[in-house]
């Protein structure tokens, strides 16, 4: 029997690629997303549905009768947007009886790494989504590999070849999380009901320090390329400056402040135990990157 689910955020960057994923792997997809005519031209070959995050009742038509539901939440404009998002899809969750959800984090969580506003804030909703009653799967990526496509992130990078991102010290080893590796542990959880209740750290296979990710940055662009960081703040205060964004760019402060007192392979997983988890094959940074480079 072909199992349906429920992609939320199917024209953003983590949505869009569990869409193609799971229709990949033969699912029926409902596509959900704000914009029903953009999500039709995005994925002609998915079932288009519109909803807001904080729409009870459309996210309960969305969901009602789905196999598995994957969630990741956008960037909040306000301080109370997560909680209302998160009221509004749970007592819809509730309302069909979702058979199952899997969440991303979006970022790093978990006790391991050292306190923050940020990253406690993280854990805590973490423990309360596995706590809500809604059979739940909860993915914690790392950093997304895809933060060194917008300019914001590393403005120098093309133009003079400096890499001052992520805002690290040169030897820490650092763990990156693809949206295609995400989006294949994704697919692959949607089909786990067995899982629910737990929550895996994902990521690409290789962690990599700031002079080992500009190498291999330098073959992408096809110039040489320096790893020369800002600091935490430097970087919040950037991002959120070109997001007209102050909390954005708090928030970005705060958790790679925490991520900065890790040090040498602190932050590296065991990807092997994903894989064999998961039945999925990750793919190398440089892999990803070289897919960047020719546009595949």
């Amino acid at each position: 029997m072909t199992q349906t689910v429920a992609v939320f955020g199917a024209t953003g960057a983590q949505g869009a690629p569990v869409v193609a994923q799971a229709r990949a792997r033969g699912m029926t997809v409902r596509a959900v997303a704000r914009d029903k005519k953009r999500v039709s031209q995005m994925h002609p070959d998915a079932k288009p549905f519109t909803a807001a995050l904080g729409d009870k009742d459309a996210i309960a038509t969305a969901l009602d009768g789905v196999d598995a539901a994957f969630l990741h939440l956008p960037i909040p404009a306000g301080p109370d947007d997560i909680q209302t998002w998160m009221a509004a899809f749970l007592g819809a969750a509730h309302q069909v009886a979702l058979p199952l959800l899997v969440f991303t984090t979006g970022g790093p969580t978990g006790d391991r790494y050292p306190s923050s506003v940020v990253v406690d804030a993280g854990t805590a909703g973490m423990k309360g989504l596995l706590a809500s009653g809604i059979p739940t799967i909860v993915l914690r990526p790392a950093l997304y590999l895809e933060n060194l496509l917008p300019p914001m992130f590393a403005p120098s990078l093309r133009d003079r070849g400096i890499l001052d991102y992520p805002p690290f010290a040169a030897d820490l080893k650092v763990q990156w999380t693809s949206h295609q590796d995400q989006a294949r542990i994704a697919v692959a959880a949607m089909a786990r009901p067995d899982l629910a209740g737990r929550h895996f750290e994902i990521g690409t296979p290789d962690a990599l320090t700031g002079p080992e990710l500009a190498a291999l940055v330098s073959g992408w662009l096809g110039r040489d390329v320096r790893f020369d960081p800002i600091t935490p703040a430097q970087f919040g205060e950037r991002v959120g400056d070109a997001l007209g964004n102050p909390a954005a760019g708090f928030a970005l402060t705060d958790l790679y402040g925490s991520i900065a007192k890790l040090r040498g392979d602190e932050m590296a997983i065991d990807t092997n135990a994903l894989e064999k988890t998961f039945d999925v094959q990750l793919v190398q940074v440089a892999d990803h990157i070289m897919h960047w480079q020719t546009g595949g």
